[in-house]
């Protein structure tokens, strides 16, 4: 019974040092520098989350994104100094605990899964759409947590619509919208990111009967009855329909 306790109770902490907990969700504190939309696999370390980025989609349409920016806390600011260190960014952060006034980061999450798996599905995803194909334990990083400059998160608190956008080649940026109107473009390369959310692929059928991308989830939860989690349990499923 001790053994077990002492088991999980390591578990437990080796968990709290690998994850992060932003706007009462649990993320992982990145290893290296990601952004939203891009597609990869995790690699086991019991150190350290370790999500190694293998496909980048091509966008053609903005895809909208949702954007909260919210102020530190103690355990938020030492998963983004962990973070900052693993990826040998400087700090930019200032942060005093027993100060009222504390400095802030943005929780930026895809919202519009519906174009974006149009994307996935389209011929120019071609490539990515046959990686998913063949490694049904992808995952695409769905939300991030951000510094930047106080000027650009202010921009960012005050737009009223952002898109992700992929004006150039493998390269994600983010629009702001104020009134209808582009406000102004930022590179997410000059934030840095501290923590990442993941999510997973569902599989199904198009109106003609072809496996497609129908949905998408969060990493832990299960495909519902009519979708799967792997094209190969589309094709299964197909065969012994036939059958």
């Amino acid at each position: 019974m001790k053994k077990t306790a002492t088991i999980l109770l390591f578990l437990a902490i080796l968990t709290s040092c690998k994850t992060v907990v932003v706007n009462k969700q649990t993320q992982k504190i990145a290893s290296s520098a990601l952004e939203l939309a891009t597609i990869g696999k995790t690699k086991p370390n019991l150190q350290i989350n370790t999500f190694e980025i293998n496909a980048i989609p091509q966008l053609n349409k903005k895809i909208r994104v949702t954007a909260m920016v919210l102020p530190f806390n103690r355990a938020a600011f030492k998963a983004y100094i962990k973070a900052a260190n693993l990826q040998g960014k400087r700090n930019v952060v200032k942060y005093v605990d027993s100060l009222s006034n504390k400095p802030m980061y943005v929780a930026l999450k895809i919202t519009d899964n519906v174009t974006l798996l149009e994307e996935l599905n389209g011929g120019h995803n071609v490539t990515i759409f046959n990686y998913l194909k063949t490694v049904p334990n992808a995952n695409m990083i769905s939300e991030i947590s951000m510094v930047f400059d106080a000027s650009i998160l202010s921009e960012i608190d005050q737009a009223e619509e952002l898109y992700l956008s992929n004006v150039k080649y493998k390269k994600y940026d983010l629009e702001l919208y104020r009134n209808g109107s582009l406000h102004n473009t930022i590179e997410l390369t000059k934030g840095i990111t501290f923590a990442y959310k993941l999510s997973s692929f569902c599989w199904g059928e198009n109106g003609r009967h072809q496996p497609i991308l129908v949905d998408i989830i969060d990493e832990h939860l299960n495909c519902n009855n009519n979708t799967q989690n792997s094209f190969q349990k589309v094709i299964k499923k197909k065969q012994s329909i036939k059958f």
